[in-house]
């Protein structure tokens, strides 16, 4: 009697393994949400179409670009954390709303509420004008006519500690020179107001800037990394042009805290072999943009190090 019960016991142990097991690697097991928490004409939205239009094969589900967009990338953040933590609805992240702000202002989350899965890549930001600006073609010549007409240069920006209002932050701190942004939500809304004549200035990214600086119809001033960016060659980098400023915005994918370490591998593998995708790659390089992969184990503690060193940075430049 005690051999049968314990063939039985073992077997129905054997059946809740192999359902379990079985579960797990069916994951995903339905669409996958992609949320982008920036308005559209940004480079989240460039970077999340041309994701998620070559995801399916490497996912088994498809993927669709979600915007929800709002409070400076908030609203989507917060659209991600009320689904449940089962990797299929994701966070397409960034270093202000998942690094920098956070650990400065009163948000509804803090870093520790998302778990990194991959890094897609980085970009500079690129320091643009209208060719018939007053200030004329360089990033000095930008500071020095801003100290020279006080309260006159107004710039696009995103949002209030967003990356373009950082970057003129540090253009500020670094020239001595005091500059005006106007708060616009995103790099789509920025650029127009720019290429509309409404600003002065803007910093963004080489898939928003890119195709107007190549077509003439602004002029870049300079990028915020160590070396030049390979579309944009003829765009020095901020150190060449006299103005030491290095900045470096990372997209990334994030999924909520709890999610299943097993699901976070398996996302991570599979974004791991979509940035290789010869398509992927295709369309990348016409929106100006690279690929700079980091597998989830590898962006978790490349994020750790960067929200020491952004909320050191940010403590620094308001004192």
């Amino acid at each position: 009697m005690k051999t049968r019960r314990s063939v039985a016991s073992l077997a129905t142990t054997s059946t809740v393994a192999l359902a379990l097991t079985s579960a797990a690697s069916a994951f995903p097991d339905k669409l996958l949400q992609f949320v982008t928490p920036y308005p559209f004409g940004g480079s989240h939205s460039l970077h999340a179409s041309i994701i998620t239009a070559a995801a399916e094969p490497y996912f088994g589900q498809p993927m669709i670009s979600v915007f929800r967009t709002g409070g400076g990338g908030v609203v989507g953040a917060d659209y991600v954390l009320k689904h449940a933590a089962d990797g299929h609805v994701m966070l397409f992240g960034d270093p202000n709303l998942n690094s920098l702000r956070p650990q400065i202002e009163k948000l509804s989350f803090s870093v520790h509420d998302f778990i990194p899965v991959a890094r897609i890549n980085y970009s500079p930001w690129i320091f643009v004008a209208k060719p018939d600006a007053p200030f004329g073609g360089t990033i000095k010549g930008m500071a020095d006519w801003a100290k020279a007409n006080p309260d006159k240069l107004i710039y696009s920006s995103d949002n209030v500690n967003g990356p373009t209002h950082l970057v003129f932050l540090l253009m500020e701190q670094r020239s001595g020179a005091k500059m005006w942004p106007l708060q616009l939500g995103g790099g789509g809304p920025a650029i127009t107001n720019l290429l509309d004549g409404n600003t002065l200035a803007y910093a963004g990214d080489p898939s928003v800037v890119g195709e107007h600086i190549l077509g003439g119809k602004l002029k870049g001033l300079c990028a915020t990394d160590t070396q030049r960016w390979a579309s944009l060659s003829n765009v020095p980098t901020c150190r060449e042009a006299g103005i030491d400023i290095v900045f470096q915005f990372w997209r990334g994918v994030l999924v909520p805290k709890g999610t299943p370490a097993d699901r976070v591998a398996k996302l991570s593998e599979g974004f791991g072999k979509l940035v290789k995708d010869e398509g992927f790659l295709r369309f990348i390089n016409t929106i100006n943009s690279s690929v700079a992969y980091l597998d989830h184990t590898t962006f978790a503690e490349y994020l750790t190090t960067e929200q020491l060193q952004l909320k050191r940075l940010y403590e620094t430049m308001n004192k």
